[in-house]
């Protein structure tokens, strides 16, 4: 059982940042992680970080003593003590203090991840790196915030009868932004595990991004007919023939991946590049898959990200609903993948492939790792391989940028 928790006056952890000293109260480690708070004291006449938006999280501002100005966009409020301020993701932000006396804020974040963002900081500055405007967004861009003067793009969701050989399929699209096509397939975390980096896509490139949600996955149904990522692959190729869409960028992440890879088989005329991001999918004889179903959760956690305690989650504070989609998912994906998460016939397969194709890797991935990456690689003509340094299983989360800015000539 996690006991009660009480932070005196003088206690919290202190994180000086130049004219800002933000004292953490809470750290998530008391609430399972769906809250962080902290005390943020600014300087007279001091502005805050560049004005940013962030995706998987709320961020609260409750004014203690003195007056904060809050920017949104084009906008500016003066806000005297006792004043709240509450951001949704999307929503672009930044503080500053225009007085002559201290600002003090109360900071809450809804979930905690960002609390870890000021401890990146310190440890920056404390390694020698100013504390620049361009230090600050490079540290930001880890917990899926990004700088913008305005609001992300509120996505459209639409649900299309797919016709297939196993009858038809219903499938839930989210779409992003306009331009060239993007299909994003989620891996076994889900949509959620792709959101952040779908929104981050459609604000960086002229790009309209699709991410569709798996049948069987977040709630939804899924045909008995349909049961391997094979045939998902066929899925989506008959989801482009629908939409008569051409020159697709797919972006696959794990068993995502995966399923990208099948799609490029099943629709060369359609699919004109691939990039799979840490795909499961291939049988390893020396580098195998980790056996995600004997694992419990944390087990997975700490196999998944370079940095796990930032991400972890406890399923005993879940709703019943959330538990019974966190259910339906596993068994999902466990129709999808089999208890291996490979088919022993895919890598001859992946000769096939004629799309141009990137292969990513977090060089911290012990679900499927680097070494696995390189067979993934070579066995597909012409592939390029890259390691990113600092991420795990999931690189569209723990290094967002560093995926983006390798997508950078290939989709802008």
């Amino acid at each position: 059982m996690t006991k009660a928790s009480i932070t005196g006056p003088g206690g919290g952890e202190i994180v000086h940042l130049g004219p800002t000293t933000m004292r953490i109260l809470e750290d998530g480690s008391t609430t399972g992680h769906r809250l962080g708070m902290g005390e943020i004291t600014v300087a007279p006449h001091s502005d805050g970080p560049p004005q940013h938006r962030h995706a998987r999280h709320d961020e609260g501002f409750y004014v203690v003593s003195g007056t904060a100005r809050f920017t949104v966009g084009e906008d500016s409020y003066d806000a005297p003590a006792g004043s709240l301020a509450m951001i949704p993701p999307g929503a672009p932000h930044t503080f500053a203090n225009p007085g002559d006396e201290p600002l003090v804020l109360l900071n809450t974040f809804t979930p905690d991840l960002y609390v870890q963002y000021f401890r990146d900081l310190r440890a920056m500055i404390e390694q020698g790196t100013a504390l620049t405007p361009e230090a600050t967004v490079r540290v930001m861009s880890r917990y899926a915030t990004e700088p913008a003067t305005s609001y992300a793009d509120d996505p459209s969701t639409a649900t299309y009868q797919v016709a297939t050989s196993f009858g038809d399929v219903p499938v839930t699209v989210t779409q992003r932004g306009q331009g060239r096509p993007v299909l994003l397939l989620h891996g076994g975390a889900g949509l959620d595990s792709v959101a952040g980096f779908a929104a981050g896509l459609a604000e960086r490139y002229p790009v309209q991004v699709l991410t569709p949600v798996h049948p069987g996955f977040g709630g939804t149904p899924r045909p008995a007919g349909l049961d391997s990522a094979r045939k998902l692959g066929e899925l989506y190729r008959n989801l482009l023939d629908q939409l008569g869409l051409t020159g697709v960028t797919v972006v696959g992440s794990s068993v995502g991946g995966w399923i990208a890879a099948e799609l490029a088989l099943a629709a060369p005329d359609r699919v004109s590049q691939l990039v799979l991001l840490d795909a499961a999918g291939l049988a390893s004889a020396d580098h195998p898959v980790a056996d995600y179903f004997a694992m419990t959760l944390d087990q997975v956690f700490d196999v998944s990200f370079a940095h796990p305690d930032r991400y972890r989650i406890d399923p005993a504070q879940l709703s019943s609903e959330q538990q019974a989609i966190a259910a339906g998912n596993r068994a999902a994906l466990e129709v999808y993948g089999g208890r291996s998460m490979a088919d022993p016939g895919l890598a001859a397969r992946l000769a096939g492939i004629t799309a141009p194709t990137l292969v990513v890797w977090g060089e911290a991935d012990r679900m499927v790792t680097p070494a696995y990456g390189r067979e993934y690689a070579a066995a597909i003509p012409g592939a390029t391989f890259r390691v990113l340094p600092d991420a795990g299983h999931l690189p569209q989360i723990e290094a967002p940028e560093a995926v983006l800015a390798l997508l950078a000539d290939r989709i802008a």
